[in-house]
């Protein structure tokens, strides 16, 4: 068995980024890979404006300023979002102005509604504000020239809202790998059917597909096929022309177990089989092709649970490197809330739920059951617990790392 550190590298090393840029509407972009720097051409805000409803003043002017002893000024008129006051705040003077209006020349403080009073064409201000109080500075947010979006970066609603107000309506992307999920087992029916005597609904196909979505990549549904070497032969070659193939079931070492053999004939080179991991040790990875052609190949075992495993720990951060994402992996440290043991000398992902102590510390436990057909313990968990190799377990408040998933 290869260690868990040795297979990643090999699949990490293969999965560099290679998937070529293509442009998408603004409004497409969320969740996908950023594909070149974004720089912005203007300041935002483009200009000073009022962060609340108030009066644009002159700070000077209302310095003294204190309750029923304030100062009064004469209002000139209104600055509105969209309708600046087009005249000049001269001393003595003031102009009613909304959250949103550009601060008009001459001022530069806004005092709000709550401290002011107004009467006909007058106001009176009840306190001193210092320049600068309620406004929003041009540039405040973003500078002319600063690159506020770097490449690798999975665009979420809030970089859209950016995107949109700097005018940038086609955004720069990667194109997404287009992926065929092939799921094998003589054993396995559609979901929608009534599985016989021995078999199973194909769990892991649906699950694939949504994984592989959430991943950023384009799922094909392969369908399934049984353990005879034809069929499958077939339903490889037509999982090869895409980017990256991954099949579940039928990749242990047993008489039925036909997916390396398939894979072999057909020009995979096997690089990782067998991890020193549970759940998930009979993973396998290959390359096919070369250059801008090059495919991958996953082979995750049949069991739901374990495929779902090795598709995080492997595949979810394959897809990301082919398209330059940044951070392909999110771990953080928690305390753990139960014991859990382990015996052997591979490493483990444990299924669990993380949560908070009274303490205020990130603290994590256990789905419940282990067990690799435990499918509900999958829809239950948010995390990995990581058990290193040499660990024989961890007890209740003991540190470790936590894969999130």
């Amino acid at each position: 068995m290869i260690p868990f550190d040795s297979a990643r590298r090999t699949v990490f090393d293969a999965a560099q980024p290679r998937q070529p840029t293509e442009t998408v509407p603004l409004v497409l972009a969320a969740g996908r890979i950023l594909a070149q720097p974004i720089t912005a051409l203007e300041d935002i805000p483009s200009a000073a404006n009022s962060s609340m409803d108030g009066y644009a003043v002159r700070a000077a002017d209302v310095a003294g300023a204190v309750g029923n002893n304030g100062t009064t000024l004469r209002v000139l008129g209104e600055a509105a979002a969209g309708k600046p006051f087009e005249g000049t705040v001269e001393p003595g003077t003031a102009v009613r102005i909304m959250t949103g209006g550009l601060l008009p020349h001459g001022a530069d403080a806004v005092v709000e509604s709550e401290a002011a009073e107004e009467g006909e064409d007058v106001v009176l201000v009840r306190r001193a504000v210092q320049a600068g109080h309620a406004v929003r500075p041009a540039g405040e947010d973003v500078r002319a020239g600063e690159v506020v979006l770097h490449p690798g970066k999975r665009l979420v609603p809030g970089d859209i809202a950016l995107l949109g107000a700097l005018g940038v309506v086609n955004v720069p992307v990667r194109v997404r790998p287009i992926v065929g999920i092939l799921s094998t087992g003589a054993e396995l029916v559609p979901p929608h059917a009534v599985p016989g005597a021995g078999g199973i609904r194909n769990s892991t196909g649906p699950a694939l597909y949504a994984a592989v979505t959430e991943a950023g990549a384009e799922p094909i549904d392969l369908g399934i096929v049984g353990d005879d070497r034809d069929a499958l032969a077939e339903r490889i070659e037509e999982g090869l022309r895409y980017d990256v193939l991954i099949t579940t079931g039928g990749v242990s070492v047993g008489a039925h177990d036909l997916v390396r053999e398939a894979l072999e004939l057909h020009g995979v080179e096997v690089q990782v089989h067998g991890v020193a991991i549970k759940p998930g040790k009979p993973f396998l990875f290959g390359v096919h092709g070369a250059g801008q052609a090059q495919g991958y190949v996953f082979a995750l075992p049949g069991n739901p649970v374990s495929t779902l495993i090795t598709f995080h720990l492997f595949v979810r951060p394959a897809l990301l490197g082919l398209m330059g994402a940044t951070g392909r992996d999110r771990v953080i440290r928690a305390v753990v809330d139960e014991a859990v043991s382990k015996s052997d000398t591979k490493r483990h992902f444990v299924r669990g739920v993380l949560g908070v102590n009274d303490r205020g510390e990130q603290v994590v436990r256990t789905t419940g059951t282990q067990s690799s057909g435990a499918v509900s313990s999958m829809g239950r968990a948010d995390c990995l617990m990581v058990l290193p190799e040499a660990s024989n377990g961890v007890e209740r408040g003991d540190e470790v790392d936590v894969l999130l998933l």
